[in-house]
């Protein structure tokens, strides 16, 4: 159904080439159906029309870490929070690049300004845990896993971070607590 669609909306571009709705629609499709380089072409397409538009920003930034091209992914995530920075979407892939590329300061800074406009969020708070861990830091990230699971009890990679964070410290009693939870 979704190739029918992409197929349409490729002929209704044939016929109007400036049916920006149409494009921008084709754009998510294909980013959502993996035909990412056609992707790319259409949201840059878009953006050289709409440079104000942070949605297009933000799809840009996915299709580009779809294809591995992670600076130029957070590169777009920067240009959509510029455009919009209270959505807390741009934040948290921005927060997850940084993460890949190692940069574990930027990441946690960037999962702060989550948490500040969604202090609620599970995730976040594992990825800020998991950024602490990267950092050699556990007393940090063991609080952050702790936060997780106040909010995500179910968090099995929160359980089991925190049993790797109890071993280390030869608490095992609690270590075996949380690798149960896991199991």
């Amino acid at each position: 159904a979704a190739i029918e669609e992409i197929q349409d909306l490729q002929q209704i571009l044939k016929e109007d080439s400036s049916n920006f709705q149409a494009r921008r629609r084709l754009a998510i499709l294909l980013l959502d159906n993996g035909f990412n380089e056609d992707a790319l072409k259409q949201l840059a397409f878009l953006i050289g029309i709409f440079p104000s538009d942070a949605i297009l920003y933000y799809n840009l930034g996915i299709v580009y870490e779809k294809v591995k091209k992670l600076d130029a992914a957070a590169k777009s995530y920067e240009k959509a929070i510029e455009l919009s920075p209270e959505e807390t979407d741009f934040y948290y892939n921005l927060g997850l690049v940084y993460t890949d590329l190692g940069k574990h300061d930027e990441a946690i800074e960037v999962f702060n300004k989550v948490i500040e406009l969604d202090p609620e969020d599970s995730n976040t708070y594992f990825n800020l845990g998991f950024c602490y861990m990267k950092k050699n830091d556990e007393d940090v990230a063991m609080n952050f896993f702790q936060k997780t699971l106040e909010f995500n009890g179910m968090d099995v990679f929160a359980h089991f971070y925190l049993g790797n964070i109890y071993y280390n410290k030869q608490e095992i009693e609690l270590a075996v607590k949380e690798y149960n939870k896991v199991i």
